[in-house]
């Protein structure tokens, strides 16, 4: 019995020896394996990133977006890939240089936004290009009832009637005899884009010049009107304003007389 024991002993410490070798020998050979293997390939794929830094309200072109390749894994899940999704969008807020592109940091077409400088009139650094225009966004006030109705909508395109109540010894330094007061209409303002509108407030676009202007008609007690153009209607209306004497010689108005006693 104790010849069996020690043998079956001696056969399970046998049987133990290998399975530690056969152990030991996997563990070598998967080691080995690893330091051979080359390093796994990690998977990119291009995003659209700022390349300059982004104002808000600019309107995107080649030369503020180049790609740059991401871990599949950090690319964030709504960011561009093509130039094409993004030219021409207008920023709502600004982009760091190598910032992903989002469609969240475009203008909600629901709530569009708006640039100062038509994108014609950008350069290659984002800067608006030599000569152009000194355009100015200003803001006028215009009552329903002179607008349209107060249907007109952002992107529409207007001109603007100016009318005062003109009083020749008010404006005139030496009136003549014949000067009398009247009411003077006329369009000063042709073909202008509105911009933004909050209720009775629009917001347009205009030169510097023309913004001085219209700061001053505003404040010499006139009233401002608006009218709505017809899509692509692009003609002048050839305005030379109106007083009563026009009035009286277009509609043959008749001129009121004191009756006699």
């Amino acid at each position: 019995m104790q010849d069996g024991s020690k043998r079956r002993a001696r056969l399970i410490l046998i049987v133990g020896v290998l399975l530690a070798i056969v152990a030991g020998g996997g563990t070598f050979f998967i080691a080995n394996s690893a330091q051979s293997a080359p390093p796994p390939v990690v998977p990119t794929t291009p995003v659209l990133v700022a390349a300059r830094e982004i104002p808000a309200k600019t309107t995107l072109t080649a030369a503020d977006l180049r790609l740059q390749s991401y871990n599949v894994d950090a690319k964030p899940a709504a960011a561009l890939s093509k130039a094409s999704d993004a030219i021409g969008q207008i920023t709502v807020q600004a982009i760091s240089v190598g910032e992903p592109i989002l469609p969240g940091k475009f203008t909600d077409p629901k709530k569009p936004s708006f640039v100062v400088m038509p994108p014609g009139f950008i350069g290659p650094d984002g800067a608006p290009a030599p000569n152009s225009p000194s355009y100015r966004a200003m803001s006028i006030t215009v009552p329903d009832a002179n607008a349209v109705g107060g249907a007109l909508q952002v992107g529409d395109i207007v001109d603007v009637v100016y009318t005062v109540q003109f009083d020749p010894a008010k404006f005139l330094q030496s009136p003549k005899p014949e000067q009398a007061p009247d009411f003077s209409a006329k369009i000063i303002l042709e073909r202008v884009p509105l911009l933004a509108r909050l209720t009775s407030v629009y917001t347009i676009r205009v030169d510097a010049i023309t913004a001085e202007r219209i700061a001053y008609l505003q404040a010499s007690g006139g009233t401002l009107s608006l009218l709505l153009r017809a899509p692509k209607d692009e003609r002048a209306t050839g305005s030379q304003g109106t007083t009563f004497e026009d009035i009286e010689n277009n509609y043959k108005l008749k001129i009121p007389t004191l009756l006699k006693q």
